[in-house]
């Protein structure tokens, strides 16, 4: 039984530091990190990152994988069946979701939330991640930098960031608590420097010449205590490290 007995870091497993693994493409049961000299590690889409592999059948090239990120930080990805074909995904988290004023999931990364932060009624304002980034806003994590000023009644100015986020969602209106029923209208407006300007309004419904009820904008409007502005930005990306030197 001596003769089998397996060494501190076989596998990854009890060193300090795994082993850099060649490819992704690896069937064997291991703990290894990766960076962006590692073959095929752009299908991750993780520059820096350690992976946990467990094979099923070597001679069938099938198992699972974990990627677990360094850069981008917290991105955690997987895979199941055959390497080759067996497409990507990512896990979502309580790091790349974010619950919005009215309690849905959203995809998160980064997002700050507008709203009165020594006033606030909501106790979840700063929840997970989320610190102050002004007195009129916090952030989460991947949003540090950003500040939220208020400029006047129910406009306020979103500094620090690359402007509002390229694609999905970008603005969502406060909410109440205890439905999600409406309680604003924002409109959103971007400057050439990615300075983002955020107006609410209240609701204001009014009867059209064919008697129906149309909502527009009211007068301006501050954020509720009991809510808040979600809006997503686009941020500079962060450096990329550099591959260690074995």
């Amino acid at each position: 039984m001596l003769g089998n007995a397996m060494p501190v870091g076989a596998f990854g497993i009890g060193s300090e530091r795994p082993d850099r693994a060649p490819s992704i493409h690896r069937y064997a049961t291991s703990v290894e990190i990766f960076d962006s000299t590692t073959v095929d590690s752009v299908a991750t889409g993780i520059s820096n990152g350690s992976v946990l592999t467990i094979g099923y059948d070597g001679s069938d090239l099938r198992g699972a994988q974990m990627f677990f990120g360094q850069v981008p930080a917290s991105t955690v990805k997987g895979r199941c069946g055959k390497f080759s074909s067996a497409p990507i995904f990512e896990f979502y988290t309580t790091i790349n979701t974010t619950r919005a004023t009215d309690g849905t999931l959203r995809a998160a990364s980064p997002v700050v939330r507008i709203a009165n932060v020594d006033g606030s009624l909501r106790p979840d304002l700063n929840e997970l991640d989320f610190e102050p980034a002004g007195a009129w806003g916090v952030a989460n994590a991947e949003a540090r930098g950003v500040t939220v000023q208020r400029l006047a009644v129910g406009v306020y100015k979103v500094s620090g960031s690359l402007g509002l986020a390229k694609e999905g969602w970008r603005v969502i209106d406060p909410a109440s608590p205890d439905g999600g029923r409406p309680l604003g209208i924002t409109d959103s407006e971007q400057a050439e420097d990615g300075t983002v300007t955020i107006r609410l309004f209240k609701q204001r419904w009014t009867l059209s010449d064919d008697g129906e009820m149309v909502l527009g904008k009211g007068a301006p409007l501050d954020v509720p205590l009991n809510s808040w502005i979600d809006v997503r930005l686009s941020m500079p990306a962060p450096p990329e490290m550099q591959p260690e030197t074995l």
